[in-house]
């Protein structure tokens, strides 16, 4: 008969791999909706479609600026250099011989997306263009941006590609730096020099009569290979979520990314969002047969309650299915891999749960050998004692 029981634990991801396809008609070839008050991306659409990023490449500039220089606050001087070739890209307005902090530059280069504010930091961080571009790829290896390579600081080359999820986890990143969260949700701000910068953003959503107090933030890129994207924030009913939208259709005013975006914003008003429980903790998923083990057989138990942020439509139509292994062996050890689970809704994946084994399988003749091993000891430990004992006595 068996002497222990050892359960399997569950080993869970974070809950963005997969997500429910957006019910939404957007123009965006490529989008992405996260929840960040829960951290789970809820919407998707091509998601991991690469795309040419033009000015959201700026995001990628503002992050590896802040990672890479201490002092904010530091003037520099604009330089012939930083405002070389740029023509045909939107400018903040410095000049040469400017001075102007870092943060300055920042800003200048978030609100109106200003390629010369971009490229004087990638100068003064970096010396130069290449170590700028060699510095924001190890920062995007170091998020596990897997789809995205950055040529250039603020998005004139073509090979600045990503996709929505890449941007997403970008975005939800920097936005824990408490400067890029300030610098990403101002509409307005007035450099040290005296020059002032907008975000016009609002104005286009103003100009269709949106509501704009639902977005708290963005950042929007065009070039007429990428057409139009937009990274943003929005609260809606209480909560917060990024929304991206990539190679958005044109029209005459250049607005679609815009009016993408608030389709998604109007689509959200109008569900109820809670966190769902899915499977309970302490959940038998599997019992899993054992061969020549000290036990016939392994459960497989959820250690820690599954959940996920779903609409009552869209838990009533839930549930989870498990691919985990059919047999364990006296050879199975500790880390192994066992299999998955799928979270379904309406028989679509909306997100994926890996499982991995947290004990070590012993064999019978392991367990026999252990006890013949205690036996031996407690037999030692008797004759020590008579013969303690004996000694004594004789004394």
């Amino acid at each position: 008969m068996p002497f222990i029981l050892l359960f399997l634990c569950l080993l869970l991801f974070p809950n963005i791999a997969n997500a429910t396809t957006l019910p939404v008609d957007i123009t965006a070839e490529t989008a992405i909706v996260v929840d960040l008050d829960e951290d789970e991306v809820i919407y998707t659409k091509n998601p991991d479609q690469e795309v040419v990023l033009a000015s959201l490449t700026k995001i990628m500039t503002a992050y590896t600026v802040l990672e890479n220089v201490d002092n904010l606050n530091k003037k520099v001087t604009i330089t012939e250099d930083d405002l070389y070739n740029l023509y045909g890209f939107l400018t903040a307005g410095l000049e040469e011989g400017d001075k102007v902090t870092y943060l300055d530059l920042l800003y200048a280069m978030m609100l109106p997306s200003g390629a010369d504010a971009s490229q004087a930091l990638a100068l003064h961080t970096s010396g130069s263009i290449e170590a700028f571009n060699e510095l924001m790829n190890e920062e995007a290896r170091k998020l596990g941006l897997r789809r995205s390579h950055f040529a250039d600081s603020f998005g004139r080359d073509d090979n600045n590609i990503s996709t929505a999820r890449d941007l997403s986890r970008l975005l939800k990143t920097a936005l824990e730096n408490p400067t890029f969260k300030k610098v990403f949700t101002t509409d307005y701000y007035t450099l040290s020099n005296g020059l002032r910068v907008i975000n016009y953003t609002d104005s286009i959503a103003t100009f269709h009569g949106f509501d704009t107090s639902y977005m708290t933030g963005s950042k929007s890129g065009f070039t007429e290979v990428a057409n139009l994207l937009l990274a943003s924030t929005v609260k809606v009913n209480g909560k917060n979520y990024i929304i991206i939208v990539c190679k958005s259709d044109l029209n005459q005013w250049n607005s679609t990314h815009v009016l993408d975006t608030y389709k998604i914003i109007d689509y959200l008003k109008e569900q109820d969002f809670k966190k769902r429980t899915i499977i309970k903790k302490g959940t038998i998923l599997k019992k899993i047969p054992v061969e020549g083990g000290t036990i016939d057989s392994y459960y497989v138990i959820s250690d820690q309650e599954i959940s996920a942020t779903l609409t009552d439509d869209e838990y009533a139509k839930v549930t989870y299915v498990t691919h985990l292994s059919n047999k364990l062996t006296i050879n199975s050890k500790k880390g192994e891999y066992l299999g998955f689970i799928d979270i379904l809704v309406d028989d679509e994946i909306i997100d994926t749960h890996h499982i991995y084994l947290k004990e070590d399988i012993f064999s019978y003749q392991t367990e026999s050998k252990i006890v013949i091993l205690v036996i031996v000891l407690l037999v030692f430990i008797i004759i020590v004692l008579l013969s303690t004992n004996f000694i004594f006595r004789k004394r």
